[in-house]
Order: structure tokens, then C-alpha cells, then sequence
């Protein structure tokens, strides 16, 4: 009875799905300037998660923005977070949902990996790194 049990909890925590951080990079930018990180946030989990604070070492700021249209104009706003519902993938890109590093305290050069740090109400704290490259 003791090794079905073993082995039951074995196949359910293989089976155990999560919270994966793919296709992540970094715009080009000078010392002083702004720039945007970009990734896709791919839950496999049965339950909603929410993106609610993001951290990086080579800006003064970092935050979670999208990118808008009001009357044919674009623009960017900081949001609170992002809710990544159950099963689906986020994508974080260009003129759309991304991550603001505000006031860089270096260049970022191309080919020129780039960490960020993002937190999740469910999977927590999640380090990631993308390479900086040109739009």
C-alpha cells in the first residue's frame, strides 16, 4: 500500500504543471534613457496568476505598463498588474503590455544580457534574463 502511494504522489507532482517565462528580451538603449523588456508569461497551471511587481539593477524605476490609442494617439501608462488566467499564455511586446526600465543607470548594448526579477501572487519570485537587441 505504501509504494502505490509513493507512487501515486510521484505521477501526480511529475505531472504538476507551472508558471514559465519564455521568448524574454531587452530593447537597446543608452545610459539615461528608457527602454522595455519583453517576454511571454506561460501558465500551465489550473489557476489564475497575477504579475504584481517587477525589479531590475540597471534602471531608477521599473513597471508594468501598456501601450494605448485614444483618438488616433498613442501612449503608455504604469498598471498595477497583469492577471494571466489559468492554461494561457501572456505575451508582453512591443506597442502593447510591457515592462518599463525607466532611467537606466547604463547602456545596454546588443547581444548584452539584461536580468529582471518579476513577483507572482502564486509562484512568487521569478528571475529571469533576456538579451538586449534592436526592434
Amino acid at each position: 500500500m505504501k509504494t502505490i502511494l509513493t507512487l501515486l504522489v510521484i505521477f501526480f507532482l511529475q505531472g504538476e504543471s507551472k508558471l514559465t517565462i519564455e521568448k524574454q528580451w531587452v530593447r537597446v538603449s543608452a545610459e539615461g534613457t528608457n527602454t522595455a523588456f519583453f517576454f511571454d508569461i506561460v501558465n500551465q497551471t489550473n489557476k489564475a496568476d497575477t504579475l504584481y511587481d517587477v525589479k531590475s539593477e540597471v534602471a531608477e524605476i521599473t513597471e508594468i505598463h501598456e501601450s494605448y490609442k485614444i483618438d488616433g494617439k498613442m501612449g503608455m501608462r504604469k498598471i498595477q498588474n497583469i492577471v494571466i488566467p489559468a492554461n494561457s499564455t501572456f505575451n508582453l511586446k512591443p506597442r502593447s503590455y510591457h515592462i518599463m526600465l525607466i532611467g537606466l543607470n547604463k547602456d545596454i548594448n546588443a547581444n548584452e544580457e539584461v536580468e529582471l526579477t518579476l513577483f507572482f501572487k502564486q509562484a512568487g519570485e521569478v528571475k529571469i534574463k533576456g538579451f538586449a537587441r534592436t526592434m
